[in-house]
């Protein structure tokens, strides 16, 4: 990637997002997004931060149904974003989560294998990435009386 940004797709996720961008030596861009009570419908009200002629990289704790992740994606390349990487840690994806995943403009699209992927279902786009050597080296660290701290690092 070049010229890539960190991008927070929301105002809570703005701390992670920070902290690797600093990490990594990258701008910094954070989303806020509002929820619409009628149908939980998200919609990105604000964007911190250019994007314009640069590579995004999203990252999400959860995808539900991918809906606010999409929309965050939609805007992004809105603005200008040249291409969009993203990726969760349990993709849930109920629904229709697949199919907004395939016709959006996201070209990598990364996720652990925390939850399986419902009935088979995949995608071109999709990556995953296991993470049970990490759990069972937390499992061991935790039998040992050692610090899964250092795990993280």
């Amino acid at each position: 990637l070049s010229r890539a940004t960190v991008v927070a797709p929301d105002v809570g996720s703005a701390t992670e997002a920070s902290y690797y961008a600093r990490r990594l030596e990258l701008p910094l861009v954070i989303m806020d997004k509002r929820r619409h009570a009628d149908d939980e419908k998200a919609e990105v009200t604000n964007v911190i931060g250019d994007i314009e002629g640069r590579d995004a990289l999203l990252f999400d704790d959860e995808v539900l149904t991918g809906g606010s992740m999409m929309e965050a994606i939609r805007n992004l390349k809105e603005r200008g974003a040249k291409r969009i990487m993203a990726g969760c840690t349990h993709g849930v994806f109920s629904g229709d989560a697949m199919n907004r995943i395939e016709a959006s403009a996201v070209e990598t699209f990364v996720r652990t294998n925390t939850i399986p992927l419902p009935n088979g279902q995949s995608s071109d786009k999709l990556e995953t990435i296991s993470v049970a050597r990490l759990f069972g080296d937390a499992i061991k660290a935790i039998h040992n009386g050692e610090s899964v701290s250092r795990l993280l690092d």
